[in-house]
């Protein structure tokens, strides 16, 4: 027997092991998942029956990489996978009624991960049931992990599932991904699908900006940039931006004009100004022969003036200025610029001399983009506005109920009450992962218009006896009532002296009371002393604040207000909101959603009390109102529960 014949023999039998040693893992797994599936039918699913669903799953998984397509064995590894597929759902929800958040993400995972096994394609699984539940919850939790490469492969399944409950965030989420990952040909891409659909996401937009400067794609980057100033027009970021793109695209009429906007807007702004002298003087350049050359180098004279004599050894800046009074004919003024281009030992230019267009300045370009960080003008967001957290998982179970009453007929309107009902709105929505169906927002609302949305959640509690979670938010004016030492709140057509036409507070909480739902949290961000956010009283002949009587939460009820009884609410004006509502955000921001009751409201109190009494030289200390049957035990629950 030679050397080969040896060889071979050896290779036919090493083979032949392994393939027993698969075809006693496919065995084992065969004999797992029937055994799940006896516990299952008897209705005794637990933790061990379903970790041997996931024994059978890994096994049959491995094996199907292992097999040669159009064979028995795929066949029979194909049909048993399919008929895992559901239970790995069924595992997710039973580990979610269990609140065990880790278990839940591997199965969910699993879950997608079978479907989009190259072996499992032509199934179209992703058709399946509760599938864009799963993808999305493995999308968002992998994503806040840090794990952007496989945050990409579900955030891609859910879309591909074709639901439209969350696409939005699913784009956003994916666009983030690649742009973490450095990938930024493919961040502008997906920012762009998304900002076709959804275009005023401020988030995907802002990605699409980043990703676009990151890989000099200027021209999506003026799509998104048209986009993100349509929802801000006045952003000094955007703008600023713009005009730096525009230079890059040598449009320097239209850059003259995005920085004349800048400069009106800051005008001790030296670098504003330099933007604007050189764009028109570019811009003339670029013009020559023509009146309109002249009318742009006039124009950049004094702006070229004033930043020479900020710096005065800047010698394109002497240089231009030189230039701008040889184009308009002022002799005199071109032998001064002269002297001091002598000074800097620099070229003079010669009287009546052209410049090239070459010889445009183009101002150093910064391409780490601004547009993220918040600007303190009043059409910027606060820093709460962005970077709001994504939720782990979707509560289908809480409903969320906001007023923002601004604007009242007769008396002084609430500063930022709308932002803040709309603020707090985003954050129910993508940091405590509340569907947008399950959220009423009113804004300016009458009492008919307050009491619609409580109907509907009384309506839904019950439809659904203790399982929802109510949410109710209240930015606007409370009202009191002197004569019986009650507080309201104030509709925005109430007069104030009509207080059936407003909603008495102890009522509200007798409405909530009666709705047979798991838990209701309140947060009011009004007073009822009688006074404004802006500290004037509600009513011109009342000199004093009032102190009502505190209604009593019942029930599973938790207040949260934003004073005591003859404190005023105030308004940050730095951060346009409130400053209760602020700290609430920040909060949630901060915790991901996650903050217990106990710990907001020790939050709350401390923080809103220092700045306020920082800013406005007064104290808000807010306060909590819990039912007392609830004894402690709101303390540790969450929003995000």
């Amino acid at each position: 027997m030679t050397y080969r014949h040896i060889l071979t023999l050896i290779a036919v039998a090493l083979c032949a092991t392994l393939n027993l040693g698969a075809q006693t893992d496919v065995e084992k797994a065969d004999r797992d998942f029937a055994e799940f599936r006896r516990i299952q039918s008897a209705g005794n699913a637990d933790g061990a029956a379903y970790g041997r669903l996931r024994d059978a799953y890994a096994a049959y998984r491995q094996a199907i990489a292992d097999t040669r397509p159009d064979t028995p064995e795929r066949q029979h590894l194909r049909a048993a996978l399919r008929d895992v597929f559901p239970y790995l759902r069924q595992a997710a929800y039973y580990y979610a009624a269990a609140n065990d958040q880790a278990m839940v993400l591997r199965f969910a995972a699993d879950y997608i991960d079978l479907s989009l096994l190259p072996a499992m394609g032509e199934d179209r699984l992703n058709e399946s049931p509760g599938y864009p539940v799963l993808a999305n919850l493995a999308a968002t939790n992998i994503y806040n992990r840090g794990d952007y490469q496989n945050a990409i492969l579900y955030f891609q399944a859910y879309l591909s599932s074709g639901d439209t409950a969350n696409r939005e965030l699913a784009f956003e989420g994916l666009a983030r991904s690649y742009y973490e990952l450095r990938n930024y040909d493919n961040a502008v891409y997906i920012a762009a699908q998304g900002a076709a659909t959804y275009p005023r996401n401020w988030n995907m937009l802002i990605v699409g900006i980043e990703s676009a400067g990151r890989n000099g794609n200027d021209t999506h980057m003026e799509q998104f940039l048209e986009k993100a100033l349509a929802i801000r027009p006045g952003h000094n970021g955007l703008l600023e931006y713009k005009g730096k793109m525009l230079e890059r695209m040598k449009r320097y009429d239209e850059a003259a004009a995005t920085f004349r906007t800048l400069a009106a807007a800051n005008p001790s702004s030296l670098d504003y100004a330099c933007h604007l002298a050189f764009d028109l003087y570019n811009s003339g350049v670029k013009a020559m022969p023509s009146d309109s050359a002249r009318m742009r180098f006039q124009e950049a004279i004094p702006l070229l003036d004033d930043i020479l004599a900020n710096s005065p050894y800047a010698v394109n800046v002497a240089h231009a200025l030189a230039v701008c009074y040889n184009m308009t004919g002022q002799t005199d003024k071109l032998r001064q610029a002269n002297a001091t281009l002598t000074a800097l030992r620099a070229p003079e230019v010669a009287q009546e001399s052209v410049p090239a267009e070459e010889s445009a300045y183009m101002p150093q370009v910064n391409y780490t983009p601004a547009v993220s960080q918040p600007v303190a003008a009043a059409d910027q967001p606060a820093d709460v506005d962005i970077n709001i957290p994504i939720a782990k998982a979707e509560r289908a179970d809480t409903y969320v109920m906001i007023i923002g009453n601004e604007n009242y007929k007769y008396f002084s309107d609430v500063a930022y009450a709308h932002r803040d009902g709309k603020t707090f709105a985003e954050y129910c929505r993508k940091a405590l992962g509340v569907p947008a169906d399950n959220i009423r927002e009113r804004y300016d609302a009458t009492l008919s218009e307050i009491r619609e949305p409580l109907r509907y959640l009384e309506e839904k509690c019950r439809m659904n006896p203790d399982r929802l979670n109510i949410i109710v938010y209240y930015a606007g004016h409370g009202v009191p009532d002197v004569a019986r030492g009650t507080a309201h709140l104030l509709p925005t057509d109430a007069s104030g002296t009509d207080f059936e036409s407003c909603l008495e507070l102890d009522r509200l909480y007798s409405m909530l009371d009666e709705m047979p739902a798991r838990s209701v949290t309140v947060f009011l961000d009004a007073c009822f002393s009688g006074a404004t956010r802006g500290n004037e009283m509600l009513f011109a002949e009342r000199f004093v604040e009032y102190e009502v009587e505190d209604a009593v939460a019942k029930g599973k009820t938790v207040v949260f207000s934003a004073t005591t009884g003859k404190q005023t609410a105030m308004a940050y004006d730095d951060k346009r909101h409130g400053f209760f509502t602020y700290y609430l955000l920040k909060s949630l921001q901060e915790s991901g959603g996650e903050i217990t009751l106990g710990e907001l409201a020790e939050r709350l109190t401390r923080e809103v009390d220092n700045k306020a009494f920082d800013k406005k030289n007064k104290h808000q200390t807010p306060t909590v109102n819990a039912s007392a049957a609830l004894g402690d035990e709101w303390k540790s629950r969450r929003l995000s529960d």
